[in-house]
């Protein structure tokens, strides 16, 4: 999977979304404005623990242990299947992924306003850069 996400107890609930440009041929009014593309993956530090746990039984050497059966063991195939089809998607549609963590949850269209207010401010803009997932 390879992302790597960092956790802090305060903020336990945590976003991938995957945000796309619009091209010249959408109109004067749209081409070159970000969009959120595709919902937001939302997941918490508890999941982020049991990721990293089936990591470590697929590296195990004692029990060959492959990384589908790892992460069925720890209940994590279906988050996993899901960020790793965002990353596909994102990559066939020129889209950059972006992790936001936050104290309480979030809603797609509270999500989608960061985006759509990065086409307007620098505030937002930095933030939406800060939360660039590289890998």
């Amino acid at each position: 999977m390879n992302l790597e996400i960092k956790t802090d107890p305060k903020q336990p609930h945590h976003y991938i979304i995957a945000v796309a440009v619009h091209p010249a041929t959408a109109g004067v009014k749209m081409a070159g404005k970000m969009f959120l593309k595709y919902r937001p993956i939302h997941f918490t530090n508890d999941d982020v623990e049991n990721m990293q746990h089936a990591a470590i039984i697929s590296k195990d050497k004692l029990f060959e242990t492959t990384n589908s059966e790892a992460l069925q063991m720890v209940g994590m195939t279906e988050l996993a299947s899901t960020i790793s089809a965002m990353k596909m998607g994102a990559a066939a549609n020129l889209c950059s992924l972006h992790h936001f963590s936050s104290e309480f949850e979030m809603d797609e269209e509270s999500l989608a306003t960061i985006v759509e207010a990065a086409n307007t401010s620098d505030y937002f803009k930095e933030k939406l850069k800060q939360s660039s997932i590289r890998g």
